[in-house]
């Protein structure tokens, strides 16, 4: 995908970008052949969006002092 693919419709991407336009080729003949609703495909997708996000996205870590502040651990001192 270059640059500036982002910002087009999902049918502009569909002409001119081939790994998206596979995407969805793939989808069409899964819900062809698979006898998938619409619905059951945009479901598929979100949930395949959230499980990638929980397993290859790293979460964003917190610097030192706000995880001791969360862990009590925060000078009460100073």
């Amino acid at each position: 995908m270059d640059k500036l693919t982002w910002w087009k419709s999902p049918r502009e991407r569909y002409c001119h970008d081939n790994s998206f336009h596979t995407l969805v080729d793939v989808m069409v003949n899964h819900m062809i052949d698979c006898h998938y609703t619409p619905s059951e495909m945009r479901e598929a997708a979100i949930l395949a969006s959230i499980i990638y996000q929980e397993h290859y996205v790293r979460p964003q870590l917190l610097p030192t002092e706000v995880l001791n502040w969360l862990d009590g651990k925060e000078d009460r001192n100073g």
